[in-house]
C-alpha cells in the first residue's frame, strides 16, 4: 500500500509541475486557436500552415492522394484547401499538430504512445463516421477532433512517467503492468486538465473527462458518439474472433443514438478497410 501511494504521489508531483505537461510550440498553439474558432479565417489559417513544412507536405500529400485521383495535381495550400474543404483541412491540421507530442525515446513509453495514437486516430475516424451516418451535420466538424483528443490524459501521464524514468533519483518501480493500470485509471481527469491547459473549447475538455463515467450527459450527442466509437475501437484492437457486437449493441450509447447492428457492423468494415484495426498503423485518414 505504501509503495502504491508513493508512486501516485510521485506522478502527481511531476504532473503538477506546469513545465511537465505535454506542450504545443507557439506556432502550433496559434494555428490550433485559428482553426478552432467558430468561423475560422481561412486566409490566416493558410498563412500559418505555410510556416510549417511538415504540415504543408502532409496536406499536399492528402490532396494528391489516390482518393482524389483524376482531379489534377495540387501544388499549393490554397489549391489543397479548395479541394479538401474546411473540415478536412482542420482535421489534418489537428492531427499533425498533436502527433508531435508522441515521440519518446524510451521504448516502454514510445510503445504506449504509438498504441495511444493509433487508438486516438481510429476513434477520430469512427466518431466522424457516426456523425455523418446519423446525419448530425452540425457535429461532423467537431467529431474528428473530439475522438482524436478524448484520451489525451494518457499522453499527460506518459509524459510524467517519462520524466520519472529519466530522473537521476528515480526509485519508482514503473513496471509495464503498473504503467497500464495508471493509464487506465487516471487518464480522464488528467485529460480534462491537459486540454484545458491547451485552451481547447470546453466540449472537448468535458469529453476527455466524461468518456468513461457511469453517469454522463445523455443529451450530449458528441460525447455519446465518442463513447460508442471508443467501444468499437477497443473491440477492434482486441481482435478476438469470438467477440461479437452484442456488448456494443447492448450499450446505453447505442440505444441513445438509435443504432442498428448493421450500422455498427458497417463501421467496423469501413475501419478495417481503412487499416484502422489492431494491426493497422495509420497516417492521414479521410
Amino acid at each position: 500500500m505504501n509503495r502504491k501511494i508513493s508512486i501516485l504521489e510521485t506522478l502527481q508531483k511531476y504532473i503538477a509541475a506546469q513545465e511537465n505537461f505535454p506542450v504545443l510550440n507557439p506556432d502550433a498553439a496559434k494555428l490550433q486557436d485559428a482553426v478552432l474558432k467558430p468561423d475560422p479565417d481561412m486566409g490566416v489559417v493558410k498563412k500559418l500552415i505555410q510556416t510549417d513544412p511538415i504540415l504543408t507536405s502532409e496536406i499536399l500529400k492528402v490532396a494528391n492522394s489516390a482518393y482524389y485521383k483524376g482531379l489534377g495535381e495540387v501544388l499549393t495550400i490554397k489549391e489543397a484547401a479548395l479541394r479538401l474543404g474546411r473540415n478536412e483541412l482542420v482535421d489534418i491540421v489537428m492531427q499533425v499538430i498533436h502527433k508531435k507530442n508522441f515521440s519518446s525515446d524510451i521504448p516502454a513509453i514510445h510503445a504506449r504512445q504509438a498504441k495511444l495514437w493509433d487508438h486516438s486516430l481510429a476513434c477520430a475516424f469512427a466518431s466522424r463516421w457516426l456523425a455523418r451516418h446519423l446525419k448530425m451535420a452540425d457535429l461532423v466538424s467537431k467529431a474528428f477532433i473530439a475522438g482524436l483528443l478524448h484520451d489525451m490524459g494518457k499522453l499527460c501521464l506518459l509524459s510524467a512517467m517519462e520524466k520519472i524514468k529519466k530522473s537521476k533519483d528515480n526509485q519508482v518501480p514503473l513496471t509495464p503492468t503498473l504503467m497500464d493500470k495508471i493509464l487506465n485509471s487516471l487518464h480522464e481527469q488528467q485529460g480534462y486538465a491537459l486540454l484545458t491547459k491547451w485552451n481547447l473549447p470546453g466540449l472537448y475538455c468535458r469529453i476527455a473527462r466524461d468518456h468513461h463515467v457511469k453517469a454522463y450527459d445523455e443529451s450530449d450527442s458528441l460525447l455519446v458518439m465518442v463513447r460508442l466509437a471508443d467501444m468499437v475501437c477497443n473491440k477492434l484492437a482486441r481482435n478476438d474472433p469470438e467477440e461479437d457486437l452484442s456488448f456494443v449493441m447492448g450499450s446505453r450509447e447505442a440505444d441513445i443514438l438509435g443504432l442498428r447492428e448493421t450500422c455498427v457492423a458497417l463501421l467496423e468494415v469501413t475501419m478495417e478497410d481503412a487499416g484502422l484495426t489492431s494491426s493497422g498503423g495509420s497516417g492521414s485518414i479521410r
